[in-house]
């Protein structure tokens, strides 16, 4: 059939995104329609990742009688290649069958918070959970019911599934989910009016490139080969992070700015290209739009002022414009790490300028390389995903995740926040201002309900409690932001104990409250199978039964994809805007945050919050046991001369804190982070540290510049010795 049609999905549609699950209205359903009735015999089954991961690995599952016999990276897929990332090696233990996960459904017995819970029964967990939702709406409307939920699975069904057509039906405040992403993606297609440009495998080709926020060699595992294999052909490796990652230790050149300052060094490196004469004019002159605006712009940022900004030497802002201009191919990868500044997204903007400026894009491994969900937006058969004409139009309050504590505390919000639903997410963790998180779950008058596979953080504070089943339990399909590699999920087990997929839970809580309507009622089976069904170019080669046989398949994309080699930017003139009117800011400006007198003094120190653990995500797998030992202490980076001045060692237990929450760490002296700047690991639950406080305790709810993402990078701390 035709493609229905191009979806122009952001990548916040992308995490989010609506699709219709597992089939069955009867709570005994599952087992039969999960694909797994023939339990007894030896299978194997294809899979994937579902975490919120560029990487999307590829996966096979061998079982007999419901039990996992081997569980090993797709052989099959030359990405993924045989080897599965240090976080997912035993998931099938670390998760599906963990002893401390939750296998039926929970009610609270104590206080909020207190994790005292008694089992009861998907009859009873429905029927009273739908009875409280239905007074809700009819005493205070829809829009007293928030959906929280992100990346914790990034299925397409079990992501988003029923769940966004459930709200949707009742009226419920939209969810703006963009904490991690929104930002970057707003910067780049200010630029380029598209994030997909240089695709990872393509990399091998470059020969200058720029690793700039973003740390590989933990968080996008699956490319540090192929830059590897750039570097062995003769590749400059450059990283660009205010942060000594295992990466920039890896990389040929490591550039350390100031935190929060790439605007203003992107800026410069123009600056210093047009000076000296080394951009690419015909480029320029044929596919590009404000070349004269952006060169009176960065007059402004010369090299005298940008070493003072960013607090590089002159000279090495100077090399590194340069050596970038005048190398080829040359190529800077882009994630998100930069966009958790109040200006990240400027930040996004101005770097993206760079490949038009010098040509980049003319080069085969040269050019951008952000994301490529936008792909699969053209890929795949959107019709059976998207959201039903007559709920799409819907018109209801949104809320900002990153403001959660904020809504959830609001006494002025008309109507106020009544019923929180969580689902893959940890909001106790991973919301900046995590104490004023707390303090609104805490509320006596708030109905909050959790689907998880653990006792999280924020499962703690729930009502109602629902089993999840795990990836190795239900249909899905995974499309990714990271590679051009489509995948689906098939069950490789039946759901233990009495476990059900969120689209499932949702499809019980539709027929509870008396909605007939058919989208609620579409196998998840069948919309994997009606999202693969497109004739697109794309999709040639690719279909259910190819994706079943092989497992993950890599888009059929040219043998040379270079987007922009002739300019063709999705912009509204369809060239790179270096300059655009139509925005609040027409040109990218380093506009730092502005700190108090009083706030600098009381907390000198800038506060990092980074995903530097090695062995988990976000803060998935942070409760096991044996990663956590893996994984050692929870430490803060505090630099020589930092440490000194208040008479730290290393190993010391410290108190960080500031006038939002203080958090107890060890103490790690090393030179990883400049003077004035500390850096502390992002995942690690409350609940397993001393004074039950982690990184978000000191993070603050402040938006970014455009794409209101999470600007918590901006924060300030002091330290002392407990």
């Amino acid at each position: 059939m035709e493609s229905k049609k191009y979806k122009d999905i952001d990548r916040r549609e992308f995490i989010g995104i609506s699709a219709k699950g597992a089939a069955g209205i009867s709570l005994a359903s599952l087992s039969v329609l999960s694909g797994c009735a023939d339990s007894e015999k030896a299978k194997t089954v294809f899979g994937a990742c579902y975490h919120d991961c560029p990487d999307r690995c590829s996966w096979t599952v061998s079982t007999v009688s419901n039990k996992v016999t081997d569980f090993q990276a797709n052989k099959n897929d030359p990405y993924t290649a045989g080897k599965l990332c240090n976080k997912m090696v035993s998931f099938p233990n670390d998760v599906t069958f963990h002893p401390d996960r939750i296998l039926s459904p929970l009610k609270r017995s104590g206080p909020k918070g207190s994790g005292e819970f008694v089992k009861i029964s998907w009859e009873q967990a429905i029927s009273e959970v739908a009875a409280k939702l239905k007074d809700i709406i009819e005493q205070k409307g829809g829009e007293a019911i928030l959906p929280y939920s992100f990346g914790g699975n990034q299925g397409m069904v079990q992501g988003g599934a029923i769940s966004s057509r459930f709200f949707a039906h009742i009226g419920a405040s939209q969810l703006e989910r963009t904490i991690c992403g929104d930002a970057a993606v707003e910067g780049v297609l200010a630029t380029n009016g598209q994030t997909t440009g240089v695709l990872p495998e393509d990399i091998i080709h470059s020969r200058y490139i720029i690793l700039w926020g973003t740390n590989p060699v933990l968080s996008n595992q699956h490319l540090w080969p192929f830059i590897q294999e750039a570097k062995n052909n003769g590749a400059t490796i450059v990283t660009v992070d205010p942060f000594q990652s295992k990466t920039s230790e890896e990389s040929d050149w490591h550039i350390q700015p100031r935190p929060g300052t790439d605007t203003a060094l992107a800026l410069g490196l123009i600056h210093v290209i047009l000076a000296e004469n080394l951009q690419d004019q015909e480029y320029i002159d044929n596919y590009t739009l404000g070349i004269s605006q952006l060169e009176a712009h960065v007059q402004k940022y010369d090299p005298v002022t940008v070493a003072q900004i960013t607090g590089l030497e002159e000279e090495t802002i100077i090399a590194l414009a340069k050596a970038y201009a005048t190398s080829s191919p040359s190529l800077i990868r882009i994630l998100i790490g930069m966009e958790h500044q109040v200006n990240g997204a400027s930040a996004f903007r101005a770097v993206a300028m760079l490949p038009a400026l010098t040509g980049a894009w003319r080069h085969f491994g040269g050019g951008l390389m952000h994301m490529t969900y936008e792909l699969f937006g053209e890929a795949l058969n959107w019709e059976s995903i998207n959201l039903p004409a007559t709920l799409a139009d819907q018109k209801t309050r949104s809320i900002n995740m990153v403001e959660l504590g904020k809504a959830l505390n609001d006494t002025e919000l008309n109507p106020g926040i009544d019923a929180l639903f969580v689902y893959n997410s940890n909001p106790a963790v991973t919301t900046p201002n995590q104490n004023l998180v707390r303090k609104g779950l805490e509320r006596n008058d708030l109905l909050t309900i959790v689907s998880e596979h653990f006792l999280t953080d924020t499962a703690r504070y729930a009502d109602y409690v629902f089993p999840a089943t795990s990836v190795l339990e239900n249909w899905d399909i995974l499309d990714s932001w990271g590679t051009p590699y489509l995948n689906i999920n098939e069950p490789a087990i039946e759901p233990i104990g009495e476990s059900k997929p969120n689209s499932e839970l949702f499809r019980l809580l539709a027929q509870e409250m008396g909605f007939k309507e058919a989208y609620f009622y579409e196998s998840d089976i069948d919309i994997v199978k009606k999202t693969l069904d497109s004739n697109h170019e794309y999709m040639k080669g690719i279909s259910f039964t190819s994706l079943r046989k092989r497992g993950g398949q890599k888009l059929n994309l040219p043998t040379k994809w270079m987007p922009h080699a002739e300019g063709n930017f999705k912009t509204s003139s369809g060239k790179c805007h270096f300059y655009d009117p139509n925005l609040e800011q027409a040109l990218p400006e380093y506009i730092p945050f502005q700190y108090s007198d009083e706030e600098i003094k009381q907390y000198p120190l800038h506060l990092l919050t980074i995903k530097t653990p090695e062995n988990f995500l976000n803060s998935s797998h942070a409760n096991v046991n044996h990663i956590l030992e893996k994984e050692g202490k929870f430490y803060l980076e505090v630099n020589p001369k930092d440490a000194a001045m208040r008479k730290i060692a290393d190993g010391d237990e410290l108190k960080v804190f500031n006038q939002r929450g203080r958090v107890y760490i060890t103490a790690r002296i090393s030179n990883k982070v400049q003077q004035g700047v500390v850096c502390m690991p992002q995942g690690f639950w409350p609940s397993l540290l001393k004074g039950g406080s982690s990184a978000n305790a000191l993070t603050n709810h402040l938006l970014t510049d455009m794409g209101r993402g999470a600007a918590i990078q901006e924060a300030r701390v002091e330290v002392e010795k407990v």
